[in-house]
């Protein structure tokens, strides 16, 4: 997939090209519809789909001091948009500038910037331009004059109620890890580094990676069922996020991360992504290293029985 920085820098394609513009922090299911509409169309006219967002989130520009955590970062937004068969991505950076546009003129300048843009695909309710005076019912009328496919995509529910990056991020907040999944339409994930760390499952006979997350958002403390991505392989894991507490007193939160079955795998230095599939229990303090050993192993067979 071909990624660029700037509406600018997009260089004259030999086929048609149909745009899914929005924020899509999380890709979740109400995101995702708004782009295949953007796929099915352009393999309909032989073209190519992609993706037009923003790179930071407007909201980091707008509030920054009370910008909500981002679900994805960049590279996992960039990673699934591929594998939804998205052929391009333009991280349009995102200014004060830029938002003072007006509606028409951020017409235009996508037309001019690609001359076979052949349509547009948004969510119902995506406003752009100064004071997001620009609509789905004008991008109606400005694509029907040039004759350009234009798709507004109806709210996605979920349990009656919209699906919303907003709502996803409450659910992930307050634990509720089978709802925050159902809306993403996939399992939440961190993606990371993988460094050296204290070595503690080790000794355990559980060894575990000790992985640096570069995501703002992390679900809550505590146990659970995931899966573990090193390139494309996937691998099943128990995850742990919390901070060692039958081990340290007032230490940094960590995620760590045990392969089930594969114990042979240099994971040092890596960036791996960690898919929360199933929350187990919450983080708890245990008497001594024995106790937490044995715990250890009721979590490990009932992580098997999940992913299982």
């Amino acid at each position: 997939m071909k990624i660029i920085h700037a509406l600018e820098e997009f260089h004259e394609s030999g086929v048609p090209i149909v745009l899914a513009a929005g924020c899509f922090d999380g890709l979740h299911i109400g995101h995702t519809a708004v782009i295949k509409k953007a796929i099915e169309h352009a393999k309909q006219i032989g073209g190519e789909a992609w993706v037009f967002t923003f790179s930071p989130h407007p909201a980091k520009v707008l509030m920054p001091d009370r910008a909500p955590p981002l679900i994805f970062t960049t590279g996992q937004q960039s990673l699934h948009l591929q594998e939804m068969g998205v052929n391009g991505c333009i991280l349009q950076p995102f200014t004060i500038d830029f938002m003072k546009q007006e509606p028409l003129d951020f017409f235009e300048n996508l037309c001019n910037s690609i001359p076979r843009l052949s349509g547009i695909s948004v969510g119902a309710d995506w406003s752009f331009g100064r004071n997001r005076s620009g609509n789905a019912e004008l991008l109606t009328r400005l694509c029907d004059e040039r004759n350009m496919f234009f798709s507004a995509h109806p709210e996605v529910k979920w349990k009656e109620e919209r699906v919303s990056s907003t709502r996803i991020r409450e659910a992930i907040k307050l634990g509720h890890l089978a709802e925050a999944n159902a809306m993403l339409g996939r399992p939440m994930s961190t993606i990371g580094s993988v460094e050296h760390g204290e070595k503690i499952g080790r000794t355990l006979g559980y060894p575990t990676a000790n992985i640096n997350p570069e995501n703002e958002m992390l679900p809550p403390r505590g146990i659970y069922a995931a899966r573990l991505r090193v390139g494309h392989q996937l691998h099943n894991a128990a995850a742990y996020i919390g901070h060692r507490g039958t081990f340290h007193e007032n230490k940094p939160q960590v995620l760590e991360v045990h392969l089930l079955d594969e114990s042979d795998i240099n994971l040092y230095d890596q960036r791996v992504e960690v898919s929360y599939i199933k929350y187990i229990r919450g983080d708890e303090v245990f008497s001594d290293a024995e106790a937490l050993k044995i715990q250890i192993e009721t979590d490990i067979a009932d992580i098997r029985a999940v992913l299982a």
